[in-house]
């Protein structure tokens, strides 16, 4: 067991209302480097409050680290007569998913529907990991039943893959030009499960105002930072993109976007960004990780290309927007995290080269 894991277990014994921010901190950490050992001492901690939302917490890792051994135990523990105990946290489906215990597949397929949003949204992460063949038919036909609707279980869409090819995903697009930006998630993270042939698409949804893919509308941005991993799509592209349709003399440009579509998608890649510095794992076990370091990144929004214009992004920001537009002061508190981010990085680097990281 990694000393992580000791601490969080004295902290909380010592103290069982500690700040969830911290017991977060902490789960992240024993996530990158703890394995089964830790996983069972973080599950029986678990179990003695399950219905602790703070204890809830532990089961990132507890899911990450585990084995199918432990999946065993968790469902012996939460489950009863088929389906989960009242009371148990409805993250247990995405747990035993994602650790491979296919026992109660039946019961998440029967969860995708049900009037609970969180337990739909687990019992859908979870069947992300699991064999389907038997189900494909009843995964379309409730696909079918709510397809067009505004509103529906917003994690149905991410299954599709599980029954179909790419040849859906232009029917999950117009579906998000339709749905409520309340339920676009699912749309988007089902899109991406089709790998890097959606790149161009995942793209294309992140910089379009209709879909709202930032921090201060639905949350649904968290799910398109996971989603541009799954399809690979990378934040220098991103930059790279935007500088083209922002060029310094703006007379050389071919289609300046307007006002509002080029404010959200500052909007946007700031927020997106913002999640790459916090470093959420990805909730697809089989998910591409995102490896741009937070120096290249920083030199990309922030760097000169020479010593007589400012071709930055802030720079660009002034341009197009003005000296005084908010998002010059967005980016001017990132540029100060990703500073932070750069050092983090930089000692990370460094004690690992000399094997001295004591985690």
């Amino acid at each position: 067991m990694i000393q992580t894991t000791e601490k969080l277990v004295q902290l909380l014994r010592s103290d069982p209302r500690i700040d969830a921010s911290i017991l977060i901190s902490y789960c992240r950490i024993i996530s990158m480097y703890g394995d089964k050992e830790d996983a069972a001492a973080l599950f029986h901690i678990f179990t003695e409050q399950p219905s602790d939302y703070r204890r809830t917490l532990l089961l990132d890792s507890v899911m990450r680290c585990g084995d199918l051994a432990l999946a065993e135990e968790v469902a012996h523990f939460c489950f009863d007569q088929g389906q989960l105990k009242e009371g148990m946290p409805s993250e247990v489906l995405h747990v035993l998913g994602y650790m491979g215990y296919e026992k109660y597949i039946d019961y998440m397929v029967d969860c995708i529907c049900a009037n609970d949003w969180y337990l739909s949204k687990d019992a859908c992460l979870g069947l992300l990991h699991l064999p389907c063949e038997s189900y494909q038919e009843r995964l379309e036909s409730e696909l079918e039943k709510v397809y067009g609707q505004p509103l529906f279980p917003e994690f149905l869409p991410a299954l599709s893959f599980k029954f179909t090819n790419e040849q859906i995903v232009p029917r999950l697009l117009a579906w998000g030009e339709q749905a409520s930006t309340d339920c676009n998630a699912g749309l988007i993270l089902g899109i991406s499960m089709f790998g890097r042939t959606q790149k161009e698409q995942i793209k294309y949804i992140l910089m379009e105002p209709f879909w709202e893919m930032y921090s201060t509308g639905t949350g649904s941005y968290w799910w398109g930072y996971m989603s541009m991993q799954m399809v690979e799509l990378t934040f220098s592209e991103l930059i790279s993109a935007l500088k083209d349709q922002t060029p310094v003399v703006q007379e050389q440009a071919d289609c300046i976007p307007d006002k509002r579509t080029m404010e959200h998608r500052l909007h946007v890649l700031h927020d997106l960004l913002e999640l790459k510095l916090i470093g959420d794992p990805n909730p697809v076990r089989f998910a591409p990780l995102n490896q741009e370091r937070i120096t290249s990144l920083y030199q990309d929004l922030f760097q000169w290309s020479n010593e007589h214009e400012d071709d930055s992004v802030t720079g660009r920001i002034s341009s197009y927007l003005g000296y005084g537009h908010p998002l010059l002061e967005k980016y001017t508190q990132l540029r100060m995290r990703m500073e932070m981010g750069m050092k983090q990085e930089l000692e990370l680097q460094a004690w690992a080269s000399n094997g001295k990281i004591n985690i």
